[in-house]
């Protein structure tokens, strides 16, 4: 898919409070530089996903072409952009679903064009969810411009399932809550 970018005034359902903002560096075939890791909440409740990758002035490897996020999980994800109104030069023209069938949890490429070179960085570039809860349980790595070399995985947020002890958490305490009306009524 081809990344249009748009604005804050284009969708301001995309507006709200950023609940984490973590910086992770990263350093490959004479690449280095940081990744910035971004989540905010919607006015809505909703969360939205944001990374920008930052190459360091000082890199003397080729840039980095690709962005590629796995297990983030696919069935969250209502679309992918960037954000023309924010900071950075390289915009991330397009995102690919690899190969969906043998990875239903969701691998997805964000592709830089000509690459985002030494002291260059993207822009922000975003997935836009219908998820409420979040933690560190997706992976990205980096691939270089030229040779395609890849970068280690490295943690980025993602949407997050409740596990089953939280459901049953859920259910014993409504349980509990419905027995203490029940007593309730009986006196």
């Amino acid at each position: 898919t081809v990344l249009a970018g748009t604005t804050a005034a284009a969708r301001p359902e995309l507006a709200g409070v950023v609940l984490e903002d973590a910086m992770q560096a990263f350093n490959f075939q004479g690449v280095t530089g940081t990744v910035q890791n971004r989540v905010v909440r919607e006015a809505s409740g909703t969360l939205d996903f944001y990374w920008k990758v930052n190459v360091d002035s000082s890199a003397t490897g080729t840039g980095i072409s690709a962005f590629r996020l796995t297990d983030f999980g696919l069935s969250n994800i209502a679309d992918a952009d960037w954000r023309v109104d924010g900071l950075g030069t390289v915009a991330a023209s397009t995102a690919r679903l690899f190969n969906g069938a043998s990875y239903p949890t969701g691998t997805i490429n964000f592709l830089f064009g000509d690459g985002i070179r030494a002291g260059q960085s993207s822009t922000f570039f975003f997935l836009h969810t219908d998820a409420t809860a979040y933690a560190k349980t997706a992976q990205f790595d980096l691939l270089d411009v030229g040779p395609q070399n890849l970068s280690p995985a490295y943690s980025t947020f993602a949407p997050a399932v409740p596990e089953p002890s939280s459901y049953a958490m859920m259910f014993a305490g409504l349980a509990v809550a419905g027995l203490a009306m029940r007593r309730r009524q009986g006196q």
